[in-house]
């Protein structure tokens, strides 16, 4: 019986996508048990959260670039999606949205997702710009690339959502962004 187990477990074992379900990308599940903190914040429309790749005309404002014969067609467009979870991921964080003085916004300049191989390698490329709002004046402002692993069948929107997560760690873990939402 035991070889029998081995003949077919072996084969689902050594296939390279069942080992991204093993826990090899923990970087997800890391990244959502952080907390970080303090400041408060509104966030601005999706319409000033701009897709680049979309406005150049490159790409439909609802699709990924990836690397897949067929494109990655979300229902909703890409700056409302990421805006959204920009949201989501600050008041995990311990922000409080809801404060007009200072306005969050930023700019899509890449979002790509590498899925040839397993796990699928997601790249986003975010500006992010942080204005006050009565005197218009850049309180602060920054670029933040990151790269998250996701296996290579799983949710769209679980995989964006990890994306822009990522992202979001990387913005408040800069002090120039917690002295200007202070």
């Amino acid at each position: 019986m035991l070889k029998g187990c081995g003949a077919v477990l072996l084969p689902t074992l050594l296939s390279a996508c069942s080992w991204s379900w093993f826990g090899l990308n923990s970087s997800a599940s890391m990244t959502h048990a952080k907390v970080h903190g303090t400041g408060s914040l509104s966030v601005a429309p999706a319409r000033d959260f701009a897709y680049l790749p979309a406005r150049d005309g490159h790409i439909s404002p609802n699709r990924i670039e990836n690397t897949a014969m067929t494109g990655l067609v979300l229902k909703d467009d890409i700056s409302l999606v990421v805006r959204d979870d920009v949201v989501k991921s600050l008041r995990v964080a311990g922000f409080r949205i809801d404060d007009n003085k200072r306005v969050l916004s930023g700019r899509i300049e890449t979002f790509t997702v590498d899925d040839t191989r397993s796990p699928a390698l997601w790249t986003l490329k975010m500006r992010y710009v942080v204005i006050d709002a009565a005197t218009q004046k850049v309180m602060f402002t920054t670029t933040r690339t990151v790269k998250q692993k996701s296996p290579k069948f799983t949710s769209n929107t679980i995989a964006i959502e990890d994306t822009v997560k990522l992202s979001v760690d990387a913005l408040i873990d800069d002090p120039g962004f917690i002295k200007a939402v202070n």
